[in-house]
């Protein structure tokens, strides 16, 4: 990426790997010195990297003690929703519009399958079915040809994972999903014409069932 020097860059993949690999554990304070050792650097490129994933909201840097990962609060809740909301929406009536199309045949045979594995998935760890959940996603916006787009929803990747997988501790909470999946894919199959609010409402319903949740669960604590 322009603007970052190759250590930066080395800094950032490594350090956001493990976040989102889970090898750092939230709650506890990481040292700047001590990553720096293990990837092989000084500390500056890390401080800089550690700016960039602070941007991002993965980490909350403490001053003169190191950092640690970031805690979602309500606003990042309600951030990344409609975020998600705002991106995916358009995805899934650009999709709807063009379903008839050889490519658009292709990405609804490709979420149709998602949703196959994703139901064969319904027993299975969490970790699985979250990655599943995410690829039928990936795959709704890939279909839009928008860079913009994937970026944007590439950073929310782990704010996505953290909202998501609490959400699927809620009981019923997967079978639910997995329903509110096949919910979006019929309405692109069946949308008509101009007809965008059955789609987007579709994708909408999905998004605010697990705000909804894990918000009541923010509110609890």
């Amino acid at each position: 990426m322009a603007g970052y020097t190759l250590l930066q860059e080395e800094a950032y993949a490594h350090i956001k790997e493990q976040i989102l690999t889970g090898a750092l554990q939230e709650d506890q304070i990481y040292s700047e010195t001590r990553i720096a050792a293990m990837i092989g650097i000084s500390r500056t490129p890390v401080k800089d990297a550690l700016v960039r994933l602070n941007q991002e909201r993965l980490v909350d840097i403490l001053p003169s003690r190191g950092f640690r990962l970031h805690r979602m609060s309500e606003d990042d809740i309600w951030d990344t929703y409609q975020v998600r909301t705002a991106v995916e929406g358009f995805c899934v009536v650009h999709l709807a519009h063009r379903k008839d199309t050889p490519e658009g045949q292709t990405a609804i045979a490709e979420l149709e399958r998602s949703i196959a594995r994703m139901e064969g998935l319904a027993d299975a760890p969490l970790d699985q079915l979250w990655q599943e959940d995410l690829a039928f996603h990936s795959r709704l916006v890939a279909f839009s040809g928008n860079q913009e787009f994937s970026q944007l929803f590439e950073s929310c990747n782990h704010r996505m994972s953290v909202i998501a997988k609490q959400s699927f501790q809620s009981p019923n909470r997967r079978q639910a999903a997995i329903g509110e999946h096949r919910a979006i894919l019929e309405a692109i199959r069946t949308c008509t014409g101009r007809d965008d609010l059955t789609a987007y409402g579709a994708l909408r319903t999905h998004m605010e069932a697990s705000r909804d949740i894990v918000l009541r669960e923010q509110i609890s604590r």
